[in-house]
């Protein structure tokens, strides 16, 4: 079965987590801290903080600006329910907002319009490496008093045309490292910010409010959305490999892209590739779409189904009804090949070879 997510992890990783468990390394300390360094290093930016998961990335900057509830939380209806989850977890309402008609990314215009005076925070999402229009949004948020954070957990390669990294251009960015991620420890997150104020609230709320757990003083609401040195340890062995994974991602995009070019049955989305967007996942759209993971499956692919819109989902059904006529086709139409930068020659040969067959036929 070719699956529909591939990384390899190898020796090098295994050596490193056997390593800090000799040392002893088995909760938050000195190998997170490099983590959170080298993490900065690449996306030029001064402060982050390593978190669990991307969820609890998520959770964490919500909690540290102050999100709770009879607060809203504006968010994309086409994005993981994480980034809903996180808001509702902490009592606030989520409002769901259409994306773009040729892209799942929330517009401008439609978060403008869903400002109330209960908004509190918007979460634009770059979902799949596509980068929502940042300046405008900003700009919205700040005549409105609406904190902006950035759910960059699939845009970890991205960059804005003037170079800036996904997540680095609001109150705060959270990212992933989650197994279907190409940079991995298995789960991880972290959230990054400008401001030392933010990144000090961060620091508190991620171990119960407390700055030293071995003297502690409450100062301030939290939780244990702690990283640890076992995952680290994996963790910079992987972000060593920061450059070659982007460029694995971005050679079995393409390679999909020139190797489907002219079938009909199915479409890719737009991508910015020439902007500086990575998609880490190779999406497509086909109306006929479960008819065709049927067939790859037959023929040992897996491909996935892009997510059900939020407002699907019974906890958010009630408090956003309504057409989503943009997020639909996405819903129903799309689907990922099997991706991730470790992919062999021989398993893209084969997924190109089977949709070459199922356009014959379709």
């Amino acid at each position: 079965m070719i699956s529909w997510w591939k990384v390899e992890f190898g020796e090098i990783p295994a050596k490193a987590a056997y390593q800090a468990v000799a040392e002893r390394r088995m909760t938050m300390g000195p190998l997170t801290a490099a983590f959170e360094k080298r993490l900065g290093e690449i996306l030029d930016v001064p402060h982050v903080v390593a978190a669990a998961s991307g969820t609890a990335a998520l959770t964490l900057a919500l909690l540290a600006a102050g999100v709770g509830p009879g607060d809203e939380v504006i968010v994309p209806n086409r994005t993981w329910i994480a980034t809903a989850h996180a808001p509702r977890l902490l009592g606030a309402e989520v409002v769901l907002v259409d994306v773009e008609a040729d892209r799942p990314v929330m517009p401008a215009e439609n978060f403008a319009a869903a400002i109330t005076p209960k908004t509190k925070a918007v979460i634009p999402v770059h979902l799949n490496g596509q980068l929502a229009d940042m300046e405008r949004i900003n700009a919205i948020a700040e005549r409105h008093g609406v904190i902006v954070i950035e759910d960059a957990c699939q845009a970890l390669f991205s960059r804005f045309p003037d170079g800036k990294c996904a997540g680095t251009k609001s109150h705060a960015g959270c990212f992933s490292f989650s197994i279907g991620k190409p940079i991995s420890c298995g789960q991880g997150g972290a959230v990054v910010t400008q401001d030392a104020e933010t990144a000090k609230r961060l620091v508190l709320a991620r171990t119960h409010g407390v700055a030293d757990v071995t003297m502690a003083y409450w100062e301030t609401l939290g939780g244990n959305f702690r990283f640890w040195d076992l995952p680290a340890a994996v963790a910079l062995t992987q972000l060593d490999r920061f450059e070659e994974r982007k460029a694995a991602i971005i050679s079995l995009y393409k390679r999909y892209k020139d190797g489907l070019r002219g079938l009909r049955s199915i479409r890719p989305l737009p991508d910015g590739l020439e902007r500086g967007e990575i998609p880490i996942y190779a999406e497509y759209l086909c109306e006929r779409r479960d008819a065709l993971m049927k067939f790859l499956m037959a023929n040992g692919i897996q491909a996935r189904p892009y997510y059900p819109n939020l407002n699907t989902a019974p906890q958010f059904a009630a408090r956003n009804p309504g057409s989503y006529r943009n997020s639909d086709p996405y819903a129903e139409q799309c689907f990922v090949l099997p991706s991730g930068p470790d992919r062999s020659e021989a398993e893209i040969a084969a997924v190109l070879s089977a949709m070459r067959a199922w356009e014959s036929g379709a």
